[in-house]
């Protein structure tokens, strides 16, 4: 698809700059055939004129394509003046040079590709008639007319290989959304394969035994409750990215961030003990922000539960949060296993797993809607491994409290 596309955008370009070219071609070529005409009118009036005792019209550049015939209408004899470049023997022009006489033609064209301009009334004795060779004049645009040519099909290939370039560069967003989005389809259709085929053998077992009770299917029944929730779970997240891609907006207003992050802490902190994990946190108070507090919430219950997730057995969790005038920053950081530069580069990517069998604990798309959370909010969200800890840290911009 987008090959195909590459090509088509690159032809709309090629066809477009062609027109263009082409126009400006048969522009310039009209200007230059009318610049010719109006000079050569100019160059034939100035041959009726030319005085025969002058004996240089031969040579003369400004009447080369041309031929001046002068007719004593005592005598009846034509006396001819040649240029060096009028290709027509003269003698075969009497007879037209007659007619022209008898019509009292001032000014026209005849069959043999000649224009001509005649002063009929010079005077009693005389009549002069100048022919123009057209062949000969035309002559002088045929190098233009290759040249343009040459330009423009010069022009048209080397804006063919700068369209092929500037195609490139502009599918490259393109590309790199049609190849995430591919595998989007792909990592959602596995992450969904999973506990749809649990499910399937779960109802199968439970089917193949229709005379047990309930109660002892209870351990397929709720293994198939704990999938459909872990599924649920897996479609709201896909909503929600695919709804953020879509571009739909979120309702803003100011949070009193202070408030927020309490709540999502007050509500963790029973998952920590539980789970033998040591908790610490330190809030700033009245801080607040503008943006969506159900948003805000979520961004920090991910951040929470992936620290819950993902430290070590026994570890230390902490969150801290404080300000800088402009920004509330909050830090969550949790002991982990070591993790390279490589897979923290991709932490935010969606479906990204460390455990990369997909046995992990997530489903790969909490810090990827974190992220988009911040990037709704104007913030920004970093992660780095040091000293046995992960460490993610949120910044928002804060609304000054009047």
């Amino acid at each position: 698809m987008i090959d195909k596309l590459r090509k088509k955008l690159v032809a709309i370009n090629l066809v477009s700059v062609g027109v263009v070219f082409f126009i400006a071609v048969v522009l310039i070529f009209a200007i230059g055939y009318s610049s010719i005409g109006e000079e050569r009118h100019k160059r034939m009036y100035a041959a009726l004129s030319y005085d025969t005792a002058d004996d240089t019209f031969g040579t003369d550049q400004l009447y080369r394509d041309m031929a001046l015939c002068d007719y004593d209408r005592q005598t009846g004899k034509f006396t001819w003046y040649v240029g060096s470049k009028f290709s027509y023997d003269v003698t075969d022009l009497d007879s037209i040079a007659e007619k022209i006489i008898e019509r009292r033609s001032e000014a026209g064209f005849t069959k043999l590709r000649l224009r001509y301009v005649a002063d009929l009334n010079s005077d009693k004795t005389h009549v002069r008639i100048v022919f123009n060779d057209l062949d000969s004049s035309e002559n002088s645009l045929a190098p233009f007319l290759i040249f343009a040519l040459v330009t423009l099909l010069l022009g048209l290939g080397i804006y063919f290989w700068i369209s092929i370039m500037l195609a490139s560069m502009a599918l490259k967003p393109v590309e790199e959304s049609w190849a995430k989005q591919k595998q989007f389809v792909a990592d959602a259709s596995h992450e969904l394969k999973t506990p749809l085929s649990v499910i399937m053998a779960n109802t199968e077992i439970i089917a193949s035994h229709g005379s047990d009770t309930v109660d002892s299917q209870m351990r397929w029944i709720d293994n198939t409750r704990q999938e459909s929730e872990r599924m649920a779970e897996l479609i709201a997240s896909l909503l929600f990215l695919a709804k953020n891609d879509d571009g739909l907006k979120v309702s803003m207003s100011n949070v009193d961030l202070s408030d927020c992050v309490a709540a999502t802490v007050l509500s963790q902190d029973a998952v920590f003990f539980e789970n033998g994990k040591k908790f610490n946190y330190s809030l700033a108070h009245n801080i607040t922000v503008y943006g969506n507090e159900a948003q805000l919430k979520q961004l920090f219950t991910i951040l929470l539960d992936n620290a819950d997730k993902y430290s070590t057995d026994e570890g230390n969790i902490s969150l801290d949060m404080s300000t800088n005038g402009r920004h509330v920053v909050v830090t969550v950081a949790n002991d982990s296993e070591p993790l390279t530069d490589d897979q923290l580069s991709h932490l935010f990517d969606r479906f990204y797993t460390v455990d990369e069998s997909r046995n992990s604990r997530g489903n790969g798309l909490g810090l990827s809607i974190a992220k988009t959370i911040v990037d709704t909010h104007g913030g920004s969200i970093n992660v780095a491994y040091a000293d046995g800890r992960t460490t993610f840290t949120v910044m928002l911009p804060v609304v000054k409290n009047k």
